[in-house]
């Protein structure tokens, strides 16, 4: 039923409610499982270019991701479940996810409800619904 399950994050962190959930569901139903963590992208300061230390925060960033990332991949590990991890930093993050879901053709996709720090929740809202609206799956939210 659920061949491939799409986690998706705005976040650097884990959800662990969100990807233990997405486990009982990929055991139940011998599923996949991509974890993809979609940061916001900035805009630079100067028009043409990012400033060194908005460099060295994206690098803190990928660190942080790759982290969770490789506890992800234990986890996953543990209980014989096939995972992939991605992230990527986009200026359109509904866009983004919502192409992504299409063009792989996931069976489920399960979004964190955790709004990065930078947006409110009825914006992070409003980023899902978008999403919702554009892909041909279902779709799993969790609080």
């Amino acid at each position: 039923m659920f061949k491939n399950i799409l986690i998706c994050s705005f976040v650097p962190e884990n959800n662990e409610h969100v990807f233990e959930n997405a486990i009982e569901i990929a055991k139940k139903f011998d599923s996949n499982i991509v974890s993809l963590k979609c940061i916001h992208e900035e805009l630079p300061t100067f028009a043409l270019f990012h400033t060194k230390s908005e460099k060295k925060k994206k690098e803190q960033l990928t660190k942080k991701i790759q982290t969770a990332f490789d506890e992800t991949e234990k986890i996953a590990k543990l209980h014989n479940i096939s995972i992939k991890t991605e992230s990527v930093f986009v200026e359109s993050l509904s866009e983004h996810v919502s192409t992504f879901v299409n063009k792989n053709e996931f069976d489920l996709f399960i979004p964190d409800f955790t709004p990065p720090s930078d947006i409110t929740l009825h914006e992070h809202k409003d980023i899902v619904n978008k999403i919702y609206k554009n892909i041909d799956c279902p779709i799993l939210t969790l609080k």
